[in-house]
């Protein structure tokens, strides 16, 4: 293969060394750690070695439970070398408790990945998991030092073969594995740094989103592919203090962050308790949120709440996306008037909430009459073409509700099919399950066609969370059943569940079903509604009617 088609149609990671840029880990107080892309580029190609000198061959998958750090990116680059396909993945709690959810979810990805290895923080955790899913080889961070003999060149990659596999849901039981090639993460990489203007002489990427989620994980490899400064904080650092995320930002002069919704929304909660009057937004020029549906207020809250520590309103950007396109889809580039529901780049429309949820028809908002405002999230990157289809295949005109479609060169191989290769897109066109309409060229999310939750940026199927509710010992299995609502303030999950306990029993069956959730999933129920038998709705052949249950709920019928 020329070098001429290699740069069109491969990122070139043996080129991170030559950048003189670098690469900082912080935690809620200050750096932990600190890397240059040279060194990192050392590290990595060292881990390429180690890997292929295990046994290990180009094409092999590794799966990477591994917390954010110097680490996790040698792994990931040490990988990448080396022509394996990594699956960076949730680090499991508990390993060695085989009941626990970590395991569970850890057993369900290892069936469905079939990787040749796995690489954890120690050999303590790699014994911890062999006992949990035999097969891989187990190796830790201390394995993948450069052997002394090793000489040989890396592997050449060509656009076809895989270059990660990303899980698309957070299902402990059957989750979903797009495999996403060298040319498609090539063309959305691309992309994403024509559209955030990456300068290595102007720029300094600040984010918290764990790598295993793929805003952090392809963020991060655009960031280091352009030799642009990187600050990287693990996620549970910005739980501990969300404010961090900002003092970061301002200390360190960062120009570019993301974060789903709830990470704004945590922000200018924490701060309105507890202001941080030294802050200085200046920089910051561009703020990315996505992963989960984007509430108007939470937006103008965190403009208005930080505005006076110079962040400019243009900043903050929506934007749409999925693993499925490798990240980005659609952005809210440009600018916007001035007005009540439109401001920098953002735009929103108030609709009729019954002509919406009850009719899926877009009607304007009238006087007087229940609204909800559902925002701009701006047009396609690179070649990407939205189409919304209604369920017969046809196109929808503008202002008419259907399923969205995306195609393009950033469309995902496929799932990957239990024979270990992938499921074939057809027509590098997907499916997303989310339903939308178009205006003026921007695309609105309005909902899914699948019962997907989304929270906190992660997805969940709700029979996940009915199968940890129906541990309680007072629920039965298949009595339960979960879905979600988006309103002006975002996304809210309701539990309902039946019971044949007694009345005075059903307070604190909430209460306790409310912290199994918590504890299991680390997301607060917005309700817990507690029926007696019979009153979930179901098919006739015993499926639980979750969209019918939705539906009585936001009328008022749910009894």
């Amino acid at each position: 293969m020329g070098a001429t088609t290699l740069d069109e149609h491969l990122l070139d990671y043996r080129a991170i060394g030559d950048h003189t840029a670098d690469v900082t880990f912080l935690d809620s107080r200050g750096i932990t750690a600190h890397l240059t892309y040279r060194e990192l580029a050392a590290r990595a190609r060292g881990a390429a070695g180690a890997l292929l000198t295990r046994g290990l061959t180009p094409g092999d998958r590794v799966l990477l439970p591994l917390p954010t750090g110097p680490e996790h990116l040698t792994a990931l680059l040490g990988c990448l070398l080396a022509g394996l396909v990594p699956c960076t993945i949730v680090e499991p709690a508990n390993p060695g408790d085989p009941a626990s959810t970590g395991a569970r979810q850890f057993r369900a990805v290892t069936a469905v990945t079939t990787p040749a290895a796995v690489i954890t923080t120690d050999a303590e955790t790699a014994n911890a998991l062999a006992l949990l899913g035999p097969g891989p080889a187990y190796l830790s961070t201390a394995d993948l030092e450069m052997p002394e003999s090793w000489e040989e060149q890396l592997p050449e990659r060509r656009p076809d073969d895989a270059h990660h596999i990303q899980l698309t849901s957070g299902s402990t039981s059957a989750p979903k594995a797009a495999v996403l090639t060298h040319a498609q993460v090539t063309a959305n990489v691309r992309a994403i740094q024509h559209a955030l203007e990456l300068d290595p002489d102007r720029d300094r990427v600040c984010h918290w989103l764990p790598l295993h989620h793929d805003m952090g994980f392809i963020l991060t490899l655009s960031t280091m592919i352009k030799g642009v400064p990187l600050d990287l904080m693990p996620s549970i650092s910005f739980l501990k203090d969300p404010l961090s995320w900002l003092r970061h930002i301002s200390e360190r002069g960062a120009t570019i962050t993301t974060a789903p919704p709830f990470g704004y929304r945590t922000t200018t909660d924490r701060y309105r308790r507890s202001p941080d009057q030294d802050l200085d937004l200046t920089k910051l020029r561009q703020a990315y949120v996505g992963a989960e549906p984007i509430p108007l207020q939470v937006l103008t809250d965190f403009r208005d709440t930080f505005v006076k520590h110079q962040l400019a309103e243009d900043v903050i950007i929506p934007c749409y996306g999925m693993a499925e396109t490798v990240l980005a889809a659609t952005m809210s580039l440009q600018h916007r008037p001035a007005g009540e529901l439109s401001w920098g780049r953002v735009k929103a429309l108030r609709l009729d909430r019954e002509a919406l949820h009850q009719h899926s028809r877009v009607s304007d908002a009238a006087p007087g009459r229940p609204s909800i405002t559902v925002l701009a999230c701006g047009r396609p990157l690179g070649d990407l073409t939205v189409h919304i289809r209604t369920p017969e295949g046809t196109n929808c005109p503008d202002d008419e509700i259907g399923e969205i479609h995306l195609r393009g060169d950033f469309v995902m191989a496929g799932y990957l099919s239990p024979e270990g290769t992938p499921q074939p897109v057809a027509d590098r066109t997907h499916a997303t399950g989310d339903l939308g309409f178009t205006r003026d060229g921007d695309l609105y999310i309005v909902g899914r066609a699948k019962e997907l939750l989304i929270v906190n940026g992660r997805n969940l199927p709700p029979y996940d969370v009915e199968e940890t509710i129906e541990t309680h010992p007072g629920i039965e299995a298949g009595n339960s059943a979960v879905f979600s609502y988006t309103d002006d303030n975002g996304e809210h999950v309701v539990a309902v569940v039946e019971t044949r306990r007694r009345a005075d029993a059903h307070e604190r069956i909430r209460r306790e079903v409310a912290t199994l959730v918590r504890q299991a999933f680390g997301f607060n129920l917005g309700e817990v509604i507690v029926l007696r038998r019979g009153g979930i709705p179901r098919t006739t052949s015993g499926k639980r009617r979750r969209s019918r249950l939705r539906e009585q709920y936001l009328t008022e019928r749910l009894a």
